[in-house]
């Protein structure tokens, strides 16, 4: 469940990125909307592990709050080291960062175990199960709307990226 929310945490990054840089229209952009995103991976939670919508309408308040948590601690875990990606950094401060961020991961962990507690008065193992699952290919689904499919994969229904415009002097003849 750790990598999955890692994955999810990684992946309302990148959505926001996506979808901030997609234009709708001249000028307009389209900005990631969190209530939207929550709705949708709620939909298919609910659909794919087959929860009712009295467990759904207790399970979900602790799995977005869970979440929100999980953010927030690796959000102020790197500010409190002020990492920036691609910002030059020595092996101490390199050190710091590897061995803060495994005892957030650690944190995040023993929070996990007590989240699932708190499912588990909720919802059967089984569909908690199910749950996991579901988070899997809502992700899975949700890169393959992002990413293009290489053209070489066959079988693949997502978009084919046609790749950089060549300019007309190098195009074959």
């Amino acid at each position: 469940m750790k990598k999955i929310l890692t994955t999810l945490t990684i992946a309302l990054a990148l959505i926001g990125t996506a979808t901030a840089q997609k234009h709708r229209g001249p000028g307009e952009r389209k900005h990631f909307s969190p209530e939207e995103f929550q709705a949708k991976q709620r939909a298919h939670i609910t659909e794919k592990a087959e929860l009712t919508p009295e467990e759904a309408d207790k399970f979900f308040p602790l799995y977005f709050e869970l979440q929100k948590k999980r953010f927030e601690m690796e959000r102020e875990a790197r500010k409190s080291l002020n990492f920036k990606p691609g910002k030059e950094m020595t092996d101490e401060q390199c050190r710091k960062y590897i061995y803060n961020m495994a005892d957030v991961k650690i944190y995040i962990a023993k929070l996990e175990k007590e989240y699932i507690e708190k499912y588990l008065k909720i919802i059967s193992p089984c569909k908690l199960n199910r749950i996991e699952f579901a988070e899997k290919t809502f992700q899975r689904e949700l890169m393959k709307k992002m990413i293009p499919a290489p053209p070489h994969r066959k079988g693949d229904k997502r978009e084919k990226h046609e790749g950089p415009q060549v300019p007309p002097p190098f195009q074959k003849k």
